[in-house]
């Protein structure tokens, strides 16, 4: 048995031997996770804080032009198909390849500024697209054009204003950028500038 004289070594001395380098261990270990945890996470954090600084005007554009794109790659590819005319098959053609195009780029702008993109059409141009594959001949010819026209009519006046009115820069290039095929497809099908 120790006397009087032994003395508790841990009492004076602090936790024991070794274990300042647990606590060293453990603090290096935590701070490793939390560094890993970080660099896991950064990819996301941007996007979510990118998808909150992009304006709710800005959201609304991604949301019409993605539904836009697809109904006009639907429509073309079935006016390739069903169209009489030879130049309502071109327009078709021109339709899904133009769209098609707006389309990667309208979703490489989205994930850029984190903006979830569903790229769909409405349930009203379902709708629609649904009615013109019952039409044929100088029918479907007759009222491809009228849809395209008025389709593109409110494209351009929804481009010309976020290309005009976006406070992004990145989002008034894409505007301007396809404001011209756009354009072009409206005039393809008689309608005025």
């Amino acid at each position: 048995m120790a006397g009087p004289a032994a003395k508790n070594t841990r009492d004076e001395t602090g936790p024991g031997p070794g274990a300042g380098t647990i606590l060293h261990y453990m603090k290096t270990k935590l701070s490793l996770m939390l560094a890993l945890a970080a660099m896991l996470l950064a990819p996301f954090g941007h996007a979510f804080a990118q998808g909150d600084a992009v304006s709710k005007d800005d959201k609304e554009f991604f949301k019409n032009a993605g539904e836009l794109n697809m109904t006009e790659i639907s429509l073309g590819r079935m006016a390739k198909e069903k169209a009489f005319s030879p130049e309502v098959k071109a327009l078709g053609a021109t339709l899904e390849t133009d769209h098609a195009a707006m389309t990667a780029d309208l979703a490489a702008l989205a994930k850029q500024k984190g903006v979830e993109l569903t790229m769909e059409p409405t349930v009203t141009e379902k709708t629609m697209l649904a009615a013109f594959k019952e039409k044929t001949g100088a029918e479907f010819d007759r009222e491809f054009r009228e849809h395209v026209a008025k389709d593109h009519e409110k494209a351009i006046k929804m481009f010309m204003h976020a290309g005009n009115e976006s406070k992004d820069a990145d989002v008034k290039a894409f505007a301007l950028k396809n404001l011209a095929a756009l354009q072009a497809h409206h005039q393809a099908v008689g309608g005025k500038q």
